[in-house]
């Protein structure tokens, strides 16, 4: 029966019926060609499928489509197919309709689907619907073929045909053969599958998921709606001759014709079909993603990987890491070692020398502990964890050049990209010694494989590969360019139509913030001028706390019933029921009748106890009195400008707030010394180009953004590490509107450092409702957090407010899940109208659509169109309205975030919430934003103007940031407490020590995936650090140096886990702070004269107690000591300062302690496993040793007084 096919994909130039791709799919792949199939042109193209979620998908036309079957209808489902890797009990999906993912359909909506299914080691035909769900798996149907093919064995042709409705119709056909079959999942059924308009999906299902997808090639995909006959299929499959056999490509070493002289060449190729075998006969390499040239055969990581943005990807595994080079060779048979961590192998002048195996699975905690290797030869470098370690050797007929070329697979399917320690090294001729392998004409020294030289190599190549990475980052971030010069060009111009206002007229002031700071302090002063400080002092200590407690939540931060009781004004200006007051007349006032009312449904407030007789009266007797809000007098503390602080405390702070970290002793030596007038502003100017910059800035975005990531099993709202985008993004100094933008277009990796980390939000049953509030939150001062689940009973959002943002972030209309709706019970067991209300049934579909016109002052019309690449793209429309300059809201915002985090208050109070806090000086705000707009957006430039002005400069002696936005003045700044991770980085900077702990990771040896087991790292800057708690809290499967710093950073506000967004961090002093300080094991390594460490340096190469004491003091407080504390120090050190020295011949080195085995996710579970962490946990609290030249009792004394520094208050504090 021959029939014209609803669709037939032949992946050609171009389909009739054109797909979307979607990851790694590949096209222009050769497919079944002559002249083994000669059915086929002879340049056929097929579709490669990389099996990690690559998918096609085709939107459905609409109801009844062709592509809808139903009982009675009949289909068939056809391919040809060549599958590269199958194993039993997985499904590779061919194509199939619905269970695509799309919230917008019910989970379970399979129409029909063609998969292979791996049985007894062969590829068997399966054909899959589902039928309405009764709340049990037997709604699946699955027929699969008894028979199948073997993968890897070329290109063959598979169908299935099927009337719905009748179970015995089923067909399966492999090869031009019909095979047997059976139900195997849910049995024969007569009902009718689930038929509605979601998509068609090639390749995958589920969203992508990694496990459902086709791993190899597809070509001649077709659906039809007629069950096509036998003769029909028989025909559609003819091979000349055999089915190819698996069979390996000859192990010959690959020609890459010339390569530099003295480098190695490092290549890195992705997308290997497999990592546990090379390639087949019939199997090319991939393309070279990446070239690094460096100076020996040392790879320890992969380059970084990125989108056509320049932002983190993942690398498509297993990656081929290729090294060669051509390296001179003395006659005779010469031996090499070759480490890896997967398969590997290497050749020596084309013949194959070594080998290594395939990185094994995780058994999840059951695998015996590995003991500590045995070093190649004493004194070397042992292999890491789990590294193969093989030698092979070759004879050298002569001396002279030969080429060397080495190859590894680095992670895998289900493996991160991580190569370890990919080192091939030589035995020196004498037998007693490795050197890694160089290159011929290399001016470097053979680097001996010792710990020593290898770490210091390990420095020297992380840095060319850092270089590297920035090399490629900013190169294809070139992309964008163009695109945001012509956004800031927009800006500019709207600035220009749109000017802020005038600067203030000043004659004492020269920076445009300190004139608008002394008007505000003269107004201030001239509306206080006449008030009577009793009526004053008596309303602001009975009235207006009345005011505040019980009708502000509901009528200041919120107009509930359009109502603001927040000033004299506004409360006679009234709401939807006219004024709330009528001064003079307390009977007349609506304010005391809904007081007073007996109807608990009209009292107000509307929860808790009615006002007391005596509060009703204190109100009565003020409106009665005239209702007068008298501002109370200024002080001189409130009013009078602070005095400018000394060189010391601006160094120290000026280093706080933009590298954060203190200064070096010789850098504030050199700022105190240094006379010329313009010396701030340079210091200012020097410390914003620093790269520093970027580590103080990221620990910021990480709260305010909720960056939540985790080394284990994912907790609420956990996310991927966005940390790297951020910081790439601070780096390379990217305006804010574009760090943002590109944050919410969630792109790159999402466990790889990519912003498409920020779209996750573990066990939230809608993560893009939570990223909504975080953008709302962060950008727009606008709190959402009550809206999840209801209408905000204390602001004028709604949660329809935040759907639609969700449904932007979304591109498609959401709906509320019943987990975030209040339940109806709760309202019908209410005995008076709820505080709550909740406007948006659960289940109704909201669409993508921008809420906040009013705030913001920007339309989602059709003006935004310049603004936007896509204007389709709901997502980016969202990230335009939340950045382009007429949403004048996100660019008060930030310089409102950048003033406070400088200053120590906002003008606005909090930051995060804007609803009802007015701005202490509205035209400073406003004239801030135009300056930031019109400087690209640029944080740098703002934090320039505020540095330079005197009241950053001013003594930090001002406490604005609680109290009414009328008497914020800023005469000062905020006195602040460091944050904990200028605390930690700071202690590290002075002691001059590196941070030196466990790389922040349960999974050292990359045998699970980045999405399961992630590695954040190695940890250099305290912001680096993240959650190491674990649910089953076993001592294996802790990092017991990371706690110890945690611990720290705890003490001192900062969190593990940030399931919400957070502005503020809890700042009231605690008994753990002088604690940790004082006695905490990170205070023992730091404060500890420890063996060849910078303080020991200090104590040796001192020349009188006197300048020890001021090198302390200028290390650890950035200012030298006073006389008095001088004397006091100096007198304590001076009692055997000059017998300090142990004798050279009597100095005795410290032993080294013995290695431990390694403890990782796949071993946890073993005793062994508890009983290695808690030794190392001791290890970590005994801390250093101590150095041995120094004499024990006067190296105590010397600790003593650190340790007193470091105690001192003003240690912790921003001076």
């Amino acid at each position: 029966m021959a029939s014209e096919p609803v669709v037939n994909w032949d992946f050609g130039a171009e389909e009739e019926t054109p797909l979307i791709a979607h990851g790694g799919v590949h096209r222009d792949v050769p497919g079944p060609r002559p002249p083994s199939y000669p059915d086929f042109d002879t340049a056929n193209t097929a579709v490669k499928f990389d099996g990690q979620g690559a998918y096609y998908s085709y939107d459905d036309p609409g109801h009844l489509s062709p592509f809808d079957f139903t009982n009675g209808d009949s289909i068939t489902i056809e391919a040809w197919v060549n599958a590269r890797d199958l194993k039993d009990g997985e499904n590779l999906y061919i194509m199939g309709k619905g269970r695509t993912g799309n919230p917008e359909f019910a989970p379970d909506n399979q129409n029909w689907a063609l998969r292979l299914r791996g049985v007894k080691g062969k590829a068997c035909a399966s054909f899959l619907f589902a039928t309405p769900s009764k709340g049990s798996k037997s709604h699946w149907h699955r027929w699969t073929t008894a028979d199948g093919f073997i993968p890897r064995t070329g290109w063959h042709h598979v169908a299935v045909t099927y009337e719905f409705g009748k179970p015995e119709s089923v067909q399966g056909w492999i090869d031009g053969k019909q095979l047997p079959g059976n139900w195997d999942m849910g049995g024969p059924t007569t009902l009718a599958p689930v038929v509605d308009d979601d998509s068609v999906w090639i390749g995958s299902s589920l969203g992508g998921s990694a496990s459902n997808s086709f791993r190899g090639y597809l070509d001649a995909v077709a659906l039809h709606r007629v069950a096509l006959d036998a003769e029909t299929l028989k025909k559609r499959f003819h091979r000349v001759g055999e089915a190819p056999k698996p069979e390996a490509a000859p192990e010959s070493m690959p020609k890459l014709g010339e390569l530099p002289a003295d480098r190695v060449t490092v290549t890195f190729h992705e997308g290997m079909p497999s990592h546990t075998q090379w390639l087949d006969f019939d199997e090319d390499y991939p393309a070279e993603i990446i070239r690094w040239e460096t100076s020996e055969f040392l790879t320890p990581r992969l380059p970084l990987r990125y989108d056509s943005w320049g932002i983190r990807d993942s690398w498509n595994a297993p990656v081929l890491v290729r090294m060669a080079a051509d390296v001179s060779l003395p006659e005779g048979k010469q031996t090499f070692l070759l480490r890896a961590r997967g398969l590997s192998r290497m050749w020596v002048d084309g013949k194959l020398v070594a080998k290594t195996g395939a990185l094994q699975g995780s058994p999840s905690g059951e695998e015996p502990i590995t003991p500590v290797a045995e070093p190649p030869l004493p004194g070397h470098r042992i292999k890491q964890h789990r590294l193969h370690e093989e030698t092979g050797t070759f004879q050298v007929p002569k001396n002279g050049t030969y080429r060397v070329v080495v190859e590894t697979m680095a992670g895998g399917k289900k493996f991160r990209a991580e190569p370890g320690e990919f080192t091939v090294a030589l035995l020196s001729p004498d037998g007693m010694q490795y050197h890694v392998l160089g290159p011929v004409g290399s001016p470097d020294a053979p680097l001996p494989l010792t710990d020593e030289a290898f770490n210091n190599a390990l420095v020297r190549i992380e840095s060319s590969l850092a270089s590297l990475d920035d090399e490629n980052r900013l190169d294809a971030a070139k992309s964008r360019q163009p695109f945001w010069e012509k956004r800031h060009r927009l800006a500019q111009e709207w600035a220009e139509e749109n000017p802020g206002p005038s600067i203030p007229k000043s004659n004492t002031a020269a920076n445009p913030i300190d004139a608008f700071i002394i008007r505000r302090i003269q107004e201030a002063k001239a509306a206080v001028q006449g008030t009577s400080p009793d009526e004053a002092k008596k309303f602001h200590s009975e009235v207006l706390p009345i005011l505040r407690s019980e009708c502000f939540r509901c009528h200041s931060e919120k107009d509930s019933g359009g109502l603001q009781l927040n000033s004299r004004d506004m409360a006679i200006a009234g709401g939807y029921s006219g004024p709330a007051i009528e001064p003079g007349h307390a009977s007349a006032s609506e304010l005391m009748t809904r007081i007073r009312h007996e109807d608990a449904d009209m009292r107000m407030p509307p929860t808790g106890k009615p006002l007391s007789f005596q509060q009703i009266k204190t109100l009565e007797t003020w409106i009665n009195d005239g209702a007068k809000w008298p501002e109370l007098p200024l002080s001189v503390e409130e009013s009078e400008l602070a005095p400018i602080v000394g060189d010391a405390k601006f160094i120290r702070r000026a280093y706080l707030d933009t590298v954060g970290v203190i200064p070096t002793e010789e850098e504030v030596r050199v700022f105190l010394n240094d006379d010329s007038a313009d010396k701030r502003a340079k210091l200012i100017d020097q410390l914003l180009a620093d790269p520093r910059w970027a580590d103080h800035w990221v620990s910021y975005w990480q709260d305010v953004l909720a960056e939540n990531p985790t080394l284990i099993n994912a907790t609420l709202n956990a996310s991927g590490p966005f940390r790297w985008f951020l910081h790439d993004s601070l780096r390379d100094d990217k305006s804010l509107d574009q760090m943002v933008t590109e944050l919410m277009m969630m792109r790159g990796g999402a466990d790889d450092g990519g912003s498409a980390g920020f779209a996750k939000a573990a066990q939230n049953d809608s993560p893009f409702a939570a990223k909504g509030h975080v953008v709302a939150n962060a950008f727009l001062g606008i709190e959402l957090q009550c809206a999840r689940c209801h209408d905000s009973p204390y602001h004028s959002t709604t949660q329809e407010d935040l759907y639609s943002l969700a449904a932007m972030f979304a591109r498609k209309p959401l709906s509320v899940p019943k987990s975030s709706s209040v339940p109806v019970a709760f309202f019908e067991s209410q005995e008076r109208e709820p505080l709550i209300e909740v406007t948006l049934k659960p289940g109704a579909a909201v669409q993508p659509q921008w809420p906040f016109s009013d705030v913001t002052g920007i339309q989602d019309n059709e003006a935004l169109g310049p603004y936007l690449e896509d204007k389709k793209d709901s997502r980016e429309r969202l990230t335009a309205l939340v950045t382009a300059p007429e949403n004048e809201r996100f660019a008060e915002v930030t310089v409102n975030r950048i003033w406070r985090r400088l200053v120590g208050a906002g003008i606005v109070e909090p930051p995060h919430d804007w609803e009802g806090n007015k701005p202490s000086h509205p035209e400073l705000l406003k004239w801030l934003a135009r300056d930031f707009v019109v400087n690209g957006y640029s944080v740098k430039h703002t934090m320039r103007l505020i540095m330079n002005s005197d009241l950053y400069q001013r003594e930090a002696i001002g406490d604005q940031q609680d109290i009414d936005p009328t008497r914020r003045l800023f005469n000062a700044p905020q006195r602040r407490r460091m944050t904990a991770e200028q605390i930690v980085d700071s202690f590290y900077g002075a002691a001059g020590k590196e941070i030196e702990v466990e790389t922040l990771t349960l999974d050292p040896d990359g045998r699970r995936p980045a999405s399961n087991r992630n590695n954040l790292g190695r940890v250099e800057r305290a912001w680096m650090l993240a959650s190491i708690s674990n649910e089953r809290d076993r001592p294996s499967l802790t990092l017991p140096r990371v706690s110890v710093i945690d611990d720290v950073m705890v003490a001192f506000g900062w969190s593990a886990e940030r399931q919400i967004p957070r502005t503020d961090r809890e700042t009231e002093p605690n008994v753990l702070q002088p604690a940790v300080i004082a006695n905490g094991t990170m205070t023992v390594w730091l404060t500890r004269a420890s063996h060849e460490s910078p303080l020991a340096d200090l104590a040796v190469e001192a020349k009188s107690p006197e300048q020890l004491v001021d090198s302390v003091f200028l290390r650890f407080l950035s200012r030298m000591p006073s006389d008095q504390e001088r004397v006091l120090f100096a007198n304590v050190l001076r009692k055997g300062f000059e017998q300090r020295l142990v004798p050279k011949d009597q100095v005795k080195e410290p032993g080294r302690l013995e290695r431990l085995p390694q403890v990782t996710w796949s071993n946890h579970l073993r005793s062994e496993a508890n009983t290695i962490q808690q030794e190392h946990a001791h290890r970590a609290r005994v801390g250093p040793p101590a150095d041995p030249r120094l004499q024990p009792e006067w190296r105590e004394v010397y600790e003593d007084m650190v340790w007193s520094v470091v105690n001192l208050r003003e240690f912790v504090w921003m001076p």
